[in-house]
């Protein structure tokens, strides 16, 4: 099959890639520096340069490609999530990239399938009730670029009558594991005795470990994954009380010394919103419709792997 991936040097894309071409698949990806064109090539993918946000020129580089991924964002570094500008970026590449990649797809004709990997903090608080993607979400000024993306894929779907076509949108939980940045840095955080996360310690927080969060990619693709939003997490999500717990016990301390909430707002400032909320998400809808399973079922498996590898 031939692939066309966006954002393919980023966490998810730079692991994605080379299982797509292990697999036996052509992969073009999107790239806007020497740098990644041959990061790419070493991965087996053919870089591909070409403007997210010119449609003409995404329809030459559609033409004969199967699948797209749509992975491209732009995360601001962490001293600099509590600013809405800091956002804005992502949120374009987000938004108007999906818009723009459907709007392209569509003209081509050859692209049968387009999965864009959303995220979980998209639905409301829900306290200790199970929440799946059949629950409205927050649309809200953050919020909005990812709702909107979802939307595009889901018209590329429902542009075909005869439901050929397929868009998936994956809501990731927050990825973790030994690839995932934020991972060590929340570690690092622990070592110094600081347990940084914003919300109600009874508030439950989605996770997923990041090889899980590729497998759901994959299986997305290859297997009949019907058209729809399908929640990525773990099996038994956390509550931020019970990760302090696991963080601690990760490095090797009893307690963690919790930042004050107040404190947290102001460091999350814009986003202090969308990633305080308790979301008790449920990935049962997924399960039902491929034969996807997470290896690392809970938090409690994973940050003991995480503890494992800093140790070795």
């Amino acid at each position: 099959m031939n692939i066309f991936v966006t954002g393919a040097t980023g966490v998810l894309g730079k692991t994605l890639v080379p299982k797509l071409v292990a697999a036996g698949h052509t992969v073009s990806a999107m790239s806007r520096t020497p740098e990644n064109d041959d990061r790419l090539r070493r991965a087996g993918a053919h870089p591909v340069q070409v403007d997210l946000f010119d449609v003409e020129a995404l329809k030459q580089v559609l033409a004969g490609h199967e699948a797209i991924y749509h992975l491209a964002t732009k995360i601001p570094p962490a001293t600099q999530i509590g600013r809405r500008s800091a956002w804005l970026e992502n949120d374009r590449l987000r938004r108007d990239g999906a818009r723009n990649l459907v709007e392209a797809a569509l003209a081509v004709g050859t692209v049968q399938t387009i999965i864009y990997p959303s995220f979980n903090f998209l639905y409301p608080s829900s306290g200790n009730t199970w929440l799946d993607a059949q629950a409205t979400p927050v649309k809200t000024a953050t919020l909005s670029s990812t709702v909107e993306a979802e939307e595009a894929v889901a018209r590329f779907a429902e542009s075909d009558p005869t439901k050929q076509r397929r868009g998936i949108s994956l809501r990731l939980g927050s990825f973790y594991g030994p690839e995932a940045p934020s991972s060590w840095e929340m570690l690092d955080y622990a070592r110094k005795g600081i347990g940084a996360l914003p919300g109600a310690r009874a508030g439950y927080l989605p996770q997923i470990w990041l090889q899980d969060a590729i497998s759901a990619l994959l299986l997305a693709l290859t297997e009949p994954v019907p058209s729809g939003v399908y929640d990525i997490v773990d099996d038994e999500p956390v509550t931020r009380a019970q990760m302090f717990t696991l963080l601690a016990h990760a490095v090797g301390r009893k307690r963690l010394l919790v930042l004050p909430d107040l404190l947290m707002r102001l460091m999350t400032g814009a986003k202090y919103a969308d990633i305080s909320r308790s979301l008790r998400i449920s990935n049962r809808l997924f399960k039902a419709v491929s034969s996807w399973q997470p290896t690392v079922p809970n938090a409690r498996i994973g940050w003991d792997l995480m503890a494992q590898m800093q140790n070795k």
